[in-house]
């Protein structure tokens, strides 16, 4: 009798686990992909490392970069002048010998694109340059605008003249009223 009650509760069990089964499978996210890394050597935590087709390894013998520049397994670097100086935490040295930012310029393009997509779900913008015919039909307007300024400075030497007549204690002409009225005019919208 024992079996039989304990029958429908491994029953229900198994079906349980079988509907709940797709839905975790369905939520489990796959690992991230190995970003891809530039060639050179960085230091983390104290620690100096090689980067190498992608691949890290503790550096154990001086590294020697195009510029002249050794990085010893200690982190210090050795200038060509000579001169020493050690390599900060989360900094890295490029092949060509420049030191920058780990995080910002040892992934490739590709890398940077891949965690740029896992970060923030998005992907590269492309950006075109404007056409031949986008520019056409920019022309009459940077010609108005031309135009105006044109207008604009001709009203500022105006009144710069009358203010000029004013400071004096002379009145203004009255042509020059008139020229004034007449390019407000032309400007207002």
């Amino acid at each position: 009798m024992a079996q039989l009650s304990d029958f429908p509760r491994c029953l229900l069990l198994a079906a349980a686990l079988l509907i709940t089964a797709p839905t975790v499978l369905a939520q489990t996210s796959p690992g991230p992909a190995a970003i891809q890394l530039k060639d050179g050597a960085f230091r983390r935590e104290g620690k100096v490392y090689r980067l190498q087709a992608g691949q890290q390894f503790p550096l154990t013998v001086p590294l020697r970069f195009d510029n002249g520049l050794t990085l010893r397994p200690d982190g210090i670097m050795v200038h060509k002048s000579g001169s020493r100086q050690l390599l900060e935490n989360g900094k890295a040295i490029n092949l060509q010998g420049d030191v920058v930012i780990y995080q910002d310029d040892m992934m490739t393009p590709a890398a940077i694109e891949q965690h740029d997509e896992q970060v923030t779900g998005g992907s590269t913008v492309v950006m075109q340059a404007p056409t031949a015919a986008n520019l056409a039909a920019l022309v009459p307007l940077l010609e108005s605008t031309a135009q105006r300024l044109e207008l604009l400075q001709q009203l500022s030497a105006l009144l710069s003249e009358r203010a000029g007549a004013l400071a004096d204690g002379a009145s203004p002409p009255q042509e020059l009223n008139t020229q004034i009225t007449r390019l407000s005019e032309q400007l207002r919208p």
